[in-house]
């Protein structure tokens, strides 16, 4: 009997564990699309320079295991205008000197993705590669224009930040909520093998874009946002993977935009895009391996459908297909090269270990190819 009782009480407990859990888990997963909906609407009905890569700054803090405090926002909305300032003046230099840009352009983007390779935060990762990557190109055009792309990246952060608090108390986290996995650790020697591969893919294609002048201004831009999903690669099948992702992402995007031309109406416009944000953001908060590859599809959807929708006219559908044909060649490209470079440079196996011995024959360390030792 007392064992029987012993049972059940073990069995009501984990029946509570799974029902907290699953409620964590719900909570969780409005906030993220909730979060991103509000984001991309107000970005929508506001209309600023690039305001549809908002929720691309929303997802990542809304993910997180809490708001950010005060003083957390005030220093990223500060290190946000400095970044502004600081390649504005660089966007001023390559206009003046764009041989001498390119130059230093290469360094700039290696350091940048090796602290995205050490764990550097998303949210400033994607700060730096469009600074870095698009402020100087439309300085080409006019520094005012440079100006404003790169107060855009302030106002999206502002505007994340926002809605951020604001879904944190509407969908407080319960108590004992896990953090977000993060994508596992590497050696230094594999962050920089990985990194310079990385600045290879994007280098070449800024230095072609700046280069030859193009006018695809939304390329580039994509380049940026999907180098944080292919930093995920670590073999084919995840850069399958990826691909796949992409292309549900803009296929679900396609059916999205056509039915707001069919039905401009926002509050439809906000039920549906709710609806399928829900989707993704389910999977996004789950500890399935495909959760990274849906928030990379998620800030492809929101990228695809709001550049198209920034202003409605006739010539609305070529729009999309021209921005479906443009992230389509960058993530061709992107893959493409990845898989060439990865074949060319492959990690390298972890070595034989090596046994260091002291004084009198005495092992002080047991060191691997790379380096990690532990004491004997």
């Amino acid at each position: 009997m007392p064992t029987d009782l012993t049972a059940d009480v073990l069995a009501d407990r984990s029946d509570a564990g799974a029902i907290l859990d699953q409620r964590r888990r719900n909570r969780r997963t409005l906030r993220v699309a909730f979060g991103v909906t509000i984001t991309f609407l107000i970005a929508l009905w506001f209309d600023w320079t690039l305001g549809y890569l908002a929720p691309a700054f929303a997802a990542p803090l809304l993910l997180a295991p809490a708001a950010p405090s005060l003083s957390t926002m005030v220093r990223i909305l500060v290190m946000t205008m400095l970044v502004v300032v600081a390649f504005y003046f660089v966007a001023g230099f390559a206009r003046a000197f764009p041989f001498f840009f390119l130059l230093a352009m290469w360094p700039a983007l290696f350091a940048t993705l090796l602290f995205m390779e050490r764990q550097g935060s998303p949210l400033i990762v994607l700060l730096l590669l469009l600074g870095l990557m698009f402020q100087p190109m439309v300085a080409k055009i006019s520094m005012e224009l440079s100006w404003n792309v790169g107060m855009s990246s302030f106002w999206n952060i502002g505007v994340s930040l926002v809605v951020t608090q604001v879904m944190f108390v509407v969908f407080p986290p319960l108590p004992g909520q896990p953090k977000p996995p993060t994508k596992p650790k590497v050696s230094d020697a594999e962050a920089r093998r990985r990194a310079a591969i990385m600045t290879v893919i994007t280098g070449l294609y800024t230095m072609a874009y700046f280069g030859f002048d193009w006018t695809n201004v939304h390329t580039p831009i994509y380049i940026a946002i999907f180098i944080q999903q292919i930093s995920l690669a670590v073999g084919l099948k995840m850069t399958k993977g990826i691909m796949a992702a992409n292309v549900f992402a803009g296929l679900i995007g396609w059916g999205m935009y056509e039915l707001f031309v069919m039905v401009p109406n926002l509050f439809f416009v906000a039920l549906l895009t709710l609806t399928v944000v829900l989707l993704f953001a389910r999977v996004m908060t789950s500890d399935s391996p495909l959760a990274p590859l849906a928030g990379g599809a998620l800030n492809v959807l929101v990228f695809l459908v709001g550049s198209a929708m920034i202003s409605w006219g006739d010539d609305q559908t070529d729009k999309f297909i021209d921005r479906l044909g443009e992230i389509g060649m960058a993530a061709i490209y992107a893959i493409a090269a990845l898989v060439v470079l990865q074949a060319l440079f492959p990690p390298k196996p972890p070595g034989p270990l090596r046994r260091r011995p002291g004084r009198g024959g005495k092992i002080l360390a047991i060191k691997d190819s790379k380096g990690v030792g532990s004491r004997a």
